[in-house]
């Protein structure tokens, strides 16, 4: 009897090498998901983080614009400022409101409180201050809304026969013609990706 060799068990060079070329194509495919992953999970972190910072803004922007009034200040060195309400000049926005809380009466002062809107260093800021007159040097509280912006622009809007006009640098005077009072308040902001969003306030809404 004739008996033939038998084939040793295993896999040839060829086979490892296709394996290897298969596994290698799996790994990359599944990093790239992990890695679009990931990339997709901070843009959605970032957004909401973004998001809920506007949020907060625009709440704070409401409460003011909401309780703005128009009443004559005091500058200061003690003169009367011209105006009642502007949006040129040093600030994006000036103005008077009420309402600010004193709690227990622990400062000898009233309901209101001067409020400045600036735009610096890419940043929306909050400049308010204890008292509704403020006095030379008198220290100014900072809060910022906005940040990483590239512009913002602020307009007021007066509604008029079913339509309303935007105008830039308007300064309403103490005794200012009520045809010419603003109905709101116009914000456009700019992100730093180019991305515009505007926000409407009514003032005394």
């Amino acid at each position: 009897m004739s008996t033939k060799p038998h084939k040793e068990a295993g896999f040839t060079l060829v086979e490892v090498l296709i394996s290897l070329f298969i596994f290698a194509i799996i790994t990359a495919g599944t990093m790239t998901a992990l890695t679009q992953s990931l990339r997709g999970k901070d843009r959605l972190s970032a957004s909401m983080e973004t998001l809920n910072q506007f949020n907060a803004a625009r709440s704070i922007l409401r409460s003011d614009i909401s309780a703005l009034t128009l009443r004559p200040s005091r500058d200061e060195l003690g003169g009367m400022n011209p105006y009642v309400l502007t949006t040129d000049g040093e600030a994006l926005l000036s103005f008077t409101r009420r309402g600010t809380q004193n709690p227990s009466g622990l400062e000898q002062r009233g309901d209101l409180e001067r409020v400045e809107y600036h735009f610096e260093d890419g940043a929306l800021l909050r400049r308010s201050y204890a008292h509704e007159n403020p006095a030379q040097l008198a220290a100014s509280f900072d809060r910022v809304l906005l940040d990483n912006l590239e512009d913002v622009k602020l307009w007021a809007v007066i509604y008029q026969f079913n339509s309303f006009a935007k105008i830039e640098g308007v300064r309403l005077a103490a005794n200012g013609s009520a045809s010419l009072k603003p109905n709101a308040i116009l914000f456009e902001v700019t992100d730093d990706f180019g991305e515009v969003t505007e926000h409407l306030f009514e003032i005394g809404a």
